[in-house]
């Protein structure tokens, strides 16, 4: 009995010392830049923007808000994360929006296969939300999915030691870097940027491309739009550069901006799907153009 009962008294012990450092990781995160969903809420001042960047990897290297800013004379920033999906878009969305912050245009960016899948799983980069679990919105986004790592990050409302072990070299040691640098931000700058470097040196034409139909199935897309236009921002669709795929997209619903097949030349990419920074240079570009007349049309 008496074993049992010093057994019981260590297991308390460790229950409270491991809550009490989950907690601490997470207020340390929830008060840094070091991933997009804090440094939304601590390093931007900033409550009303022309544009914001929504997407996954593709979204962050793509698109470089300094080129097109610079162009336009606006002001935009890239809250895309890479390893997403839609519903992390829409997640992303819903936490721009509780900051108070307000933009008159969501870029939406993801590529054909994104926005024609109809089921959503949790993505793998999800838990950069959990310091903000307590808000409605991030639990009822965890709980929404099955599987075990969904179920761990929600139950991490009551018990955050839960998501912090499981995470923990993507939550507890970025806390102790936090510590000390809170201003650190996890590869993007200050506008929320990130470019992939010029590894393909072959200067080759990309002659030939495979067709790919957008069809806008999957459901976060309505979501989006629907909470766009409950806010008054104006959503449209960005299909990202591809080295091997055009989309063909004849949407009357929804917005969209093609630029799937506008490199022709593989020096322009990192991989298949992502450009480097030669690409992400000329699509900015070629996006303010487009950008700037479709604001121009709304404007009339």
């Amino acid at each position: 009995m008496l074993f049992l009962k010093k057994i019981s008294k260590l297991l308390f012990v460790f229950i409270i010392l491991t809550m009490v450092l989950s907690f601490g990781s997470l207020y340390l995160l929830r008060q840094s830049s070091f991933y997009k969903s804090s440094f939304l809420v601590n390093a931007v001042s900033q409550d009303s923007f022309e544009y914001i960047i929504l997407g996954a990897s593709d979204g962050l290297t793509t698109l470089n808000t300094k080129v097109i800013d610079s162009t336009l004379s606006i002001e935009g920033i890239n809250l895309a994360m890479d390893d997403t999906s839609l519903s992390s878009h829409y997640l992303m969305l819903q936490h721009f929006l509780a900051e108070g912050k307000q933009a008159e245009y969501c870029i939406l960016v993801s590529r054909a296969s994104s926005f024609n899948t109809y089921s959503n799983t949790l993505n793998g980069n999800d838990y950069r939300f959990l310091m903000y679990t307590n808000r409605p919105y991030v639990s009822d986004y965890y709980r929404q999915f099955p599987g075990a790592n969904a179920k761990i990050l929600h139950y991490s409302k009551w018990l955050p030691q839960l998501g912090v072990s499981y995470y923990n070299a993507e939550l507890f040691y970025p806390s102790i870097v936090s510590l000390f640098k809170p201003e650190m931000r996890n590869h993007f700058d200050e506008k929320g940027n990130f470019s992939y470097p010029i590894l393909n040196a072959n200067d080759q034409s990309i002659t030939k491309l495979t067709e790919e139909p957008v069809e806008f199935l999957n459901p976060y897309v309505i979501k989006i739009k629907a909470l766009c236009e409950a806010h008054n921002m104006k959503l449209i669709c960005y299909i990202p550069p591809n080295e091997s795929k055009n989309a063909i997209s004849n949407s009357t619903t929804y917005k969209v901006i093609n630029h799937s097949s506008i490199l022709k030349n593989s020096k322009y990419f990192y991989d298949e799907i992502h450009v480097n920074s030669l690409g992400r240079q000329i699509a900015s570009v070629n996006f303010a153009e487009t950008f700037k007349n479709i604001r121009a049309n709304h404007l009339k």
